[in-house]
């Protein structure tokens, strides 16, 4: 009887309107999300090649103060799917002594808190939760007050039948139905990716595709029940379908973007300004002691640099000056860099308090999202998928231990005390101010302050300085550093189990809910007046 009842309600459903209008929007729909995230995909694999590229040549230096290692995260093939929050933050970090990684660079500048789900993002998930849970209830909210309208509901149970089968045939019929559009919906998307030449999966990929396509089953039988639950509360199929309706633009569309609202409301962030300005203040206090150290050191012979470049976070080339100049700014680094590295770690309390606050927030919306089902599939498609808020926090985490790393290379190497930090000139070719001078000036000046007289007297001439170049005090003479013993950056993304760990708690919330919508719905057709 349960069989019989089960193909009554496919076949119905399989003839009604409402599912070719269904299995047409998910022939259109689905394909055009796809199509448009692969072309998104495809825009990030260029800017991530293109970036690549600028991160090994940025890695040609010369010498260590200019060794800023640049780290590129290669796009997730499985965004397509479900973007999460990877398509809100960067991608790129750059390794610096004075700072920590903080946020990668990209498009999370532009974002007040860029780990907050994109809930109006055009994936694949995004277009199926919205799709399949609309049929969900357009399938169920006549089950019951339909049939009670048109009396085969009460003809039924006129043959003893027990209620328990027609609901469970009923539930049967409507899975029926529905099974063939979501393995539609999948089966179009893998034919969609296999004949795509600039997309490519691997069987670990594929994997997590089967396991999404269950979860999605897990995520209609929620929404199924949610519309047999109102059709057993309602007489009348015309007020079931407004409050079915109803609960899907909530569930849907309202509960998540309410949830954001709440949390920007409710869970305050400090400001970017607020955290820049204690920046500011331990960088201007990084400064002075940097000054008050450089007072005590003994001065130079002549303060005059030839080849010399700097930049910000200690990046300074110098050639060709003086052999006190050279070991002054020995000294100075010696004494400087190791401290920018103390105060980098300062930083990085205000920083990651800062971090902290965006991920109450996160977590705070992301806790009232988890009132709608919709939302509650969504983050867990996005945790399997490796777009999750927690698959970033894994990769800034990973870059802070490859500055650690990075950092024990050069304190193996003692670069900070060395004078290979910001030159490549040999010690032994340093000269004393007055060698350079009469060196460079061809032996028409013996000193410093021979020179300075004549300087002087010629409205500061300074052109017979550049009458002999010195063998050695140019960059250009110098290949880059050999960066082979240098550690390497690794990126492994979390195994399919620890994305399904991240995923767990959610699934556990589904698959809680429906079986506490079952029980409800079987309590209330129990009870259901059919007359």
């Amino acid at each position: 009887m349960i069989l019989s009842i089960a193909l009554k309600e496919f076949y119905n459903n399989l003839v009604s309107a409402r599912f070719t209008i269904g299995f047409l929007l998910c022939l259109f729909l689905v394909p055009f999300a796809l199509f448009v995230s692969i072309n998104d995909y495809k825009g990030q694999v260029r800017a991530y090649e293109t970036e690549r590229k600028q991160a090994e040549e940025s890695a040609k230096v010369r010498v260590y103060s200019a060794l800023r290692p640049e780290i590129v995260k290669p796009p997730e093939p499985l965004s397509i799917f479900s973007r999460g929050v990877s398509y809100n933050v960067g991608s790129e970090v750059k390794v610096l002594l004075g700072e920590k990684p903080f946020l990668s660079t990209g498009r999370s500048a532009v974002r007040e808190n860029p780990f907050f789900n994109s809930f109006f993002s055009l994936d694949f998930v995004s277009i199926l939760a919205a799709i399949i849970s609309l049929l969900a209830l357009l399938f169920t909210y006549d089950s019951c007050s339909g049939e009670r309208e048109q009396g085969t509901l009460k003809l039924m149970l006129s043959n003893s039948v027990g209620r328990y089968k027609i609901l469970l045939g009923k539930v049967i019929g409507v899975c029926l139905a529905l099974l063939p559009v979501v393995l539609f919906c999948y089966l179009l998307g893998a034919l969609v990716i296999l004949f795509s030449p600039d997309v490519s999966f691997s069987p670990g990929e594929w994997v997590r595709i089967c396991v999404l396509f269950a979860l999605s089953v897990l995520f209609f039988g929620l929404f199924m029940l949610v519309g047999l639950f109102i059709s057993t509360r309602f007489r009348s199929s015309a007020v079931s379908i407004v409050v079915c309706l109803f609960v899907w633009v909530v569930f849907v569309f309202i509960v998540p973007n309410l949830s954001v609202y709440m949390a920007r409301s409710l869970i305050k962030v400090s400001s970017q300004e607020s955290l820049r300005s204690a920046l500011s203040d331990l960088d201007r206090e990084y400064g002075e002691k940097c000054k008050g150290y450089r007072t005590n050191l003994a001065q130079p012979d002549v303060w005059m640099h030839w080849n010399y470049t700097v930049r910000y976070d200690g990046f300074q080339e110098l050639y060709g000056s003086s052999r006190s100049l050279m070991e002054f700014y020995r000294q100075l680094n010696q004494f400087s860099e190791p401290l920018r590295i103390d105060y980098a770690d300062k930083k990085w309390a205000f920083q990651k308090a800062y971090l902290e606050s965006l991920d109450r927030q996160r977590t705070f919306a992301e806790n009232l999202a988890l009132i709608s089902p919709s939302e509650v599939f969504r983050l867990a498609a996005s945790a399997l998928c490796r777009t999750d808020a927690e698959s970033h926090y894994r990769f800034l985490e990973r870059t802070r231990s490859y500055r650690d790393e990075f950092i024990s290379f050069l304190n193996n190497k003692k670069i900070f005390s060395s004078f290979e930090y910001f030159t490549r000139q040999p010690q032994e070719t340093f000269m004393t101010g007055d060698e350079i001078i009469k060196t460079r000036t061809g032996g028409e000046f013996e000193t410093m302050r021979e020179f300075g007289k004549w300087s002087q007297a010629h409205n500061g001439d300074f052109s017979p300085l550049w009458r002999v170049d010195i063998p050695g005090t140019s960059p250009n003479e110098y290949q880059p550093l050999d960066l082979s013993q240098m550690p390497k950056f690794r990126w492994e993304q979390a195994s399919i189990w620890g994305s399904l760990k991240n995923s767990l708690g959610k699934v556990a919330v589904m698959a809680g809910v429906l079986i506490v919508l079952f029980y409800l719905s079987f309590i209330s057709f129990i009870r259901y007046d059919v007359r």
